[in-house]
């Protein structure tokens, strides 16, 4: 439901004008918790003085908040204005966060330039050193290389004279929010997908692969998780060869096996918990995966 402006609220938006800057008539605008400004045709008549929403620089009238208004300033602020929003709401946490779960986060990349990150491995048992004996040099590590590179996403978006003749203002008020979620999306994509797609990664090998020791071909169940729980506890650490003993802590399901996966850790008649029961893996529904035979389990 949209309730027309009052005269009223046309005054807050000229307190405003005379207090401020069309950045934060606009920013005013956007906020949800900031009620100054409710109507985006009165918002952007303060800015231009474009009473009749013609779009044209010469129908301009006199009005109490002045700037020096271009044919792109409009374009511009709002466009600032709405990325503020839009990172607001980003920052925010929301249901495409749940990649978070099984990545971590590196350090802030700067540039588009390759980067290359380095993995070490482990040490073997150390030895032990005689009463007044010298201590030997120890083998180091072997290490592993991947290398990537950032990408910009992103495009543009047009708010029409029409729907500001209109003061469409809850349209206008949630594009910074779906713009967030869609750039949460993006990402949350991009992660999900690195393990639905299984790629070639940085030992010229695909992610998930026999020589990994981490792919399984059975169906959800509780045979087949205990596999795999077996299968990620036995991952040897590169360079001690010993196992690393990480247990399974995440369970990533399309919906078709959300259920399936639901119960897994569910007891039914039986008073005690069985070994796969108690293990009571947090489970993650991958909103587009849809293949019914995909499941993947992280530590």
């Amino acid at each position: 439901m949209y309730k027309p402006e009052s005269y009223a609220n046309r005054l807050s938006v000229r307190h405003i004008t005379n207090n401020g800057s069309a950045s934060k008539i606009l920013d005013a605008f956007f906020d949800p918790n900031d009620h100054a400004v409710r109507s985006f045709r009165e918002a952007y008549y303060a800015i231009t003085g474009d009473k009749r929403v013609t779009g044209r620089l010469r129908d301009v009238e006199p009005v109490t908040f002045r700037e020096a208004i271009g044919s792109n300033t409009l374009g511009a602020v709002l466009g600032d204005s709405i990325n503020r929003a839009m990172v607001r709401e980003y920052h925010s946490k929301d249901r495409f966060s749940i990649w978070r779960k099984i990545a971590k986060v590196g350090q802030p990349i700067n540039d588009f330039r390759t980067q290359n990150r380095f993995r070490i491995g482990g040490y073997g048992d150390l030895p032990v050193v005689a009463e007044n004996g010298s201590y030997n040099p120890l083998t180091t590590p072997s290490s592993e290389m991947s290398s990537y590179a950032v990408s910009k996403r992103g495009g543009t978006e047009t708010i029409t004279l029409e729907a500001i003749a209109n003061d469409d203002v809850g349209l206008i008020q949630r594009i910074p929010k779906k713009l967030a979620e869609a750039a949460d999306r993006t990402l949350a994509r991009f992660v999900f997908n690195f393990l639905k797609d299984n790629p070639i990664i940085y030992d010229g090998d695909v992610l998930f692969s026999v020589a990994h020791n981490n792919l399984g071909s059975a169906p959800l169940s509780a045979a087949s998780m205990s596999v795999a729980r077996a299968a990620m506890i036995g991952q040897a650490e590169p360079g001690s060869d010993y196992p690393i003993g990480e247990e399974p802590a995440t369970l990533l399901v399309p919906a078709e096996l959300e259920e399936v996966a639901f119960n897994l850790f569910q007891r039914g008649t039986n008073n005690d918990k069985t070994f796969v029961e108690r293990m009571a893996l947090d489970i993650v529904r991958v909103w587009d995966w849809t293949d019914a035979d995909d499941w993947v389990v992280a530590a």
